[in-house]
């Protein structure tokens, strides 16, 4: 993988003090679950990270967590993504996005729904919040920070969720998005003109080895599938059918083949990590009944209590696992009831 950031990460990882990062899966709708256990976290004011990754709706739900908003991500997941402006599949007959997300992100910007990113900014501090795409030229992940400004910030959200066949071609960003010091002179000339971004799912769906080469040595991934499904992520099978019935394939097909190469990378690394890291994964106790998208309410409902059961569950055996495992360094999963 590389990163706009890379040097400067790797740099850093030489001298600083082990960091605890926290990664939000995307995953569409089922990110309710991910927004679950971070509303209970949010309950007990629990934040004990340095580094958070996120990807699609886990970059979303990033930034509500860090915004202080608890219930908030809960509200536009059950909310704007059900409703019919927001996937229609017949648009994409008429060479227009199946999923509007440019209707979705402005409806953020209305005071009812607004996202507090001065909050965010706030709590953020001199931590790290990337938030990942794919870079529609190049296929390479990109993990992104936000300045902190309103638009920008909201840009980047919506690049990370930007599925190719559902949104088009993706969100065009101008070069002083693409990174965090865009007056660093090397980093600026590779930016030379605006590119057009993608769902971060493509290229980084799981970054678990970037929060490492970052300087994580504890690492907390909040997943957004069952605990026995390891082969695939959820929205590459709904994209898959989407794509196929559509006769839309070539391209988009590319893409996926892209992402299960990415997906089966990182998972061999949670799997064989290196003996210095701590690898935590968050699962669902029960099998998630949400979906991609087209999930009803009640599923929603129903996965968000999961959440915030496995969010309560985490902070109650947390001290007691830090103690046991205090030299212990390991890979762990787990489904907390």
């Amino acid at each position: 993988m590389s990163s706009l950031n890379t040097a400067t990460a790797n740099s850093v990882n030489q001298t600083a003090q082990p960091k605890v990062a926290l990664i939000a899966e995307g995953g569409g709708q089922r990110g309710i679950f991910t927004a679950g256990v971070l509303d209970a976290w949010l309950e007990q004011s629990y934040d004990p990270f340095d580094l958070f990754i996120g990807t699609s709706a886990g970059s979303q739900n990033l930034t509500s967590y860090l915004a202080r908003q608890k219930g908030y991500a809960k509200r536009l997941i059950r909310g704007l993504s059900r409703n019919k402006r927001f996937f229609q599949l017949g648009r994409g007959l008429m060479g227009k996005h199946i999923v509007d997300l440019d209707w979705y992100f402005d409806k953020t910007t209305e005071v009812k729904r607004a996202i507090d990113f001065k909050t965010a900014k706030t709590s953020l501090g001199e931590r790290e919040l990337l938030i990942t795409a794919t870079n529609a030229r190049d296929r390479k992940p990109y993990y992104l920070s936000p300045t902190g400004e309103s638009g920008q910030w909201r840009d980047l959200l919506k690049a990370s969720s930007a599925l190719p066949f559902l949104y088009k071609q993706g969100v065009k960003l101008t070069p002083w998005l693409n990174a965090k010091a865009a007056n660093e002179t090397h980093l600026a000339e590779e930016q030379v003109q605006s590119d057009f971004y993608l769902d971060g799912g493509l290229a980084a769906p799981l970054p678990v080895r970037e929060a490492y080469n970052r300087g994580a040595r504890k690492i907390v991934v909040i997943r957004t599938v069952d605990a026995n499904f390891q082969a695939q992520s959820a929205w590459v099978q709904k994209l898959r059918l989407l794509a196929s019935a559509s006769g839309y394939c070539p391209k988009t097909l590319d893409y996926l083949i892209q992402h299960e190469k990415a997906y089966l990378d990182e998972l061999e690394f949670i799997a064989n990590p290196p003996s210095d890291v701590e690898i935590i994964q968050i699962f669902a106790d029960e099998k998630l009944h949400s979906k991609l998208l087209g999930s009803s309410n009640n599923d929603l409902r129903f996965d968000h209590k999961l959440g915030l059961a496995a969010g309560r569950s985490y902070l109650a055996q947390q001290s007691q696992f830090e103690i046991s495992n205090t030299h212990n360094y390991s890979q762990s999963e787990y489904r907390y009831n």
